[in-house]
């Protein structure tokens, strides 16, 4: 019994016990204190993420652990980035309203308010941590910086020299001095602080380097040169300082020292991909495409797994028009992860690159589904719309990625590009200087702003630009040809045929500056010397096809059809599948009353190249001139399936289908949009108010028509047009004035017998 006993007490304790010992173990003060333990022990690791996570786990068992709070601001602070700094903002707001006597977790916070333009925000977080410590250095620099920030330059220095006189060694507070000093343009004393800072440590960098952009900024490049290089003879490993003095160099337009520089850099670090990605960049500013490509190749070379220089890669490749080197790449991406972004993106831009905007539109609206912040894809969809001719929505998208990569410089440039389509060239300046100020050399850029200040009428400043890019640039041709443009608008006929010249002997190719020479020489009564020209030229480059196309107009324009047809035959023979040609011709066969073979000639061109707008279009006109109505409408339709914007088209068919009356109001959409985009076109104005007139609106009719009729007074068919709806109107008077003028101008156009035949009703 006694043994039995023992045992049942026996159990009977360690049942108990056993209740007991849980729940110390995992009490939340256990678990909080557990969490915490690991959580430090991370962030002495540096292994951040992880930190993380237990931090969060403290302060979810206890919402009011200052401490942990504290140590989550340090974590996200590590962390880096703008939503883990935004994190960290509200973890130390959290910590001082648990802890004001948090003196760190108080002056981080005054930072990040000072750094979010609050300087008062940040004083008042200085002054509570100034209260306790007056001594406080951190304390005394915010305190100095926040009064600075608001111009309250004599307070703040006081600050910024109490604690210098608590810490003499503390750079940053120098150079805090310096530049408070710099925005009072007390330049010796900006200069006495640097000084100082370099007195108190000479091995300093930062003092070194902020001596150097002081000379530079005080006009003084040579000495700035001197303490950059200083600095990387104190720092040879630092990658910041070879930086900086090769963007000093790019400064100074000292393009081979700058070059030497980032080398150098690559040399010291050659199993770093990132020195190689900075010269390709340098290389691609430059123009000198070869190197950029062999140093994008290497970085990728260097490190397989970078995605930053695989990127960079596919994206050199597809700027280069190397298309087929570029898909290879998107290939293996999308063969891992066909939902990957930048595969999406890349694929998107192959495409608008071999023409199918359609296609490029729908990737690219997938990618902003998943990620709408894509500034990139935000550019390529404007010039997918671009190519489309959707002008409007270009515009948008290209502003958007704009508004979202201020320093994306090809959107930049495409908007610009944009405004000066649309008739806006201050907005195109804005776009063209911020794109030149974030590459100097961007040659669209700068030709686009020359472009704008011609729109303008601003030739002096228009001069300039272009003079600028020909002296930057020597081998550089459009800068030429604008220059000579210019000289061409003044009436000074020698300057300008000069600047041709230069630009043919830079591009002997080219056919710009060429058609200029001959049209000038043609409007001196030249014509012979035109044609010599051409020869000249044809000499130089006598595979071109586009020389003996004008060669061919300038023989037309001397009444000779028969050279004429044998120049464009020549061209269609050196190159049968340039669309040109053959246009050239059949304008050659129409002006000569060939029609038939007009259109064999522009079918021909339309056999080459589908997508010839101009070619339907003059088919569609020819047709209806033939009174084949039904192949007329089909070419107009053809147009609008290219570009459903273009408004002759949208004004020929829809004047067809009024005249036809089966289908009026597709007849009215046509119209519109003929309207829309050619306002002003009085033919225009007359399909729409005669289609109006068919729909028995009679009062939108006549606006529209008493508007052909003012701007185009000598066509019948609009007088005509409008008399009826006078007369539909009850303006009896009007009608008879205006149709008698309309049988004034012509007795045989359509609708003239009707036209007599009210007259003699009214």
């Amino acid at each position: 019994m006694r043994v039995r006993s023992l045992i049942a007490a026996g159990l009977i304790m360690f049942i108990a016990a056993v209740p007991f010992v849980s729940c110390d173990r995992f009490s939340p003060e256990a678990k909080k204190a557990k969490h915490r333990e690991r959580g430090l022990a991370y962030y002495e690791k540096a292994q951040y993420q992880e930190a993380l996570i237990e931090l969060k786990n403290v302060v979810q068992i206890d919402p009011k652990d200052a401490d942990a709070h504290y140590r989550l601001a340090l974590t996200y602070l590590k962390l880096g980035g703008l939503p883990n700094l935004q994190a960290a903002f509200g973890e130390l707001s959290k910590t001082v309203e648990l802890d004001q006597s948090n003196q760190d977790a108080q002056l981080k916070l005054g930072e990040m308010y000072l750094l979010s333009q609050q300087p008062s925000k940040a004083r008042e977080h200085a002054e509570v941590v100034l209260a306790s410590t007056p001594q406080n250095t951190q304390g005394l620099i915010l305190h100095g910086q926040s009064l600075i920030s608001e111009k309250e330059f004599e307070k703040g220095i006081a600050e910024l020299k109490k604690a210098l006189e608590l810490d003499p060694k503390h750079i940053p507070t120098y150079l805090t001095l310096a530049q408070a000093y710099l925005q009072m343009k007390n330049v010796p004393e900006a200069e006495r602080a640097l000084n100082e800072a370099l007195a108190a440590d000479p091995k300093s960098i930062d003092a070194i380097v902020a001596m150097g952009d002081f000379k530079l900024l005080t006009g003084k490049p040579d000495e700035a040169e001197t303490q950059y290089k200083h600095a990387l003879e104190v720092a040879p490993d630092k990658d910041v300082l070879y930086f900086k003095l090769a963007g000093y160099y790019q400064l100074a337009n000292k393009w081979p020292e700058a070059e030497a520089t980032y080398q150098k850099l690559a040399a010291l670090k050659p199993k770093d991909e990132t020195p190689q990605l900075i010269l390709g960049e340098f290389y691609k500013q430059t123009g000198q495409r070869e190197k950029a490509l062999a140093s994008f190749q290497h970085a990728s070379e260097v490190n397989p797994s970078s995605t930053i220089a695989r990127d960079k890669l596919i994206d050199f490749y597809l700027d280069l028009g190397k298309l087929d080197e570029a898909d290879k790449l998107v290939q293996v991406i999308s063969e891992k992860n066909k939902k990957d972004l930048s595969a999406r993106y890349f694929d998107a831009r192959l495409r608008l690159a071999r023409g199918k905007a359609d296609e490029t539109i729908e990737i690219l609206q997938g990618v902003l589904k998943d990620e709408p912040q894509h500034a990139g894809a935000h550019h390529i969809l404007g010039l997918a719309y671009a190519q489309k001719n959707d002008i409007p929505q270009a515009r948008r998208e290209l502003t958007e990625a704009v508004k979202l990569a201020p320093n994306l410089r090809e959107a930049r440039t495409a908007l610009a590009t944009i405004h000066l389509a649309e008739g806006s060239p201050d907005l195109a300046i804005e776009q063209a200087q911020a794109a030149l100020r974030l590459n100097g050399r961007d040659l669209v850029a700068a030709t686009i702003l020359g472009d704008a200040y011609l729109r303008k009428n601003e030739i002096q400043k228009a001069k300039q630009t272009f003079e600028s890019i020909a002296k930057a640039l020597p081998n550089e041709q459009v800068s030429r040809y604008r220059l000579g443009l210019i000289e061409r608008n003044e009436k000074n006929d020698a300057g300008a045929i000069a600047h041709f010249e230069e630009a043919l002997a830079i591009n002997p190719h080219a056919i710009e500056p060429l058609d200029q020479i001959a049209a000038i020489k043609l409007t001196q009564g030249k014509a012979k010397e035109a044609r010599d020209r051409i020869l000249k030229q044809i000499e130089a480059s006598p595979k071109n096809p586009l020389f003996y196309n004008l060669l061919g107009k300038v023989w037309l324009q001397t009444k000779d059809a028969a050279q004429a047809e044998a120049a464009y035959k020549k061209a269609i023979e050196i190159t049968p599948d340039l669309p040109l040609s053959y246009t050239n011709l059949g304008e050659l066969y129409l002006a000569t009353g060939r029609q038939d073979q007009a259109i064999k000639e522009y079918e021909a061109a339309l056999a080459k190249n589908p997508k010839l707008v101009g070619a339907h279009m003059i088919l569609g006109m020819i047709h209806e001139r033939k009174k084949e109505v039904d192949k007329a409408k089909a070419k107009y339709e053809e147009v609008l399936k290219l570009n459903p914007k273009f408004g002759p088209a949208a004004n020929n068919l829809a004047y067809i289908l009024g005249e036809e009356g089966t289908n009026l109001d597709q007849a009215l959409s046509y119209a519109q949009t003929a309207r829309e985009q050619q306002p002003n076109d009085p033919s225009v104005a007359d399909t729409l108010g005669w289609i109006y007139y068919k729909k028995n609106a009679y009062l939108k009719a006549s606006s529209l028509l008493k508007e052909a009729v003012e701007k185009s007074p000598n066509n019948p068919i609009i007088h005509y047009h409008y008399g009826l709806t006078q007369q539909k109107n009850g303006d009896l008077a009007g009608a008879k004035k205006s149709l008698q003028a309309s049988l004034k101008l012509s007795e045989t156009f359509p609708g003239a017998e009707e036209a007599k035949k009210i007259l003699k009703e009214l």
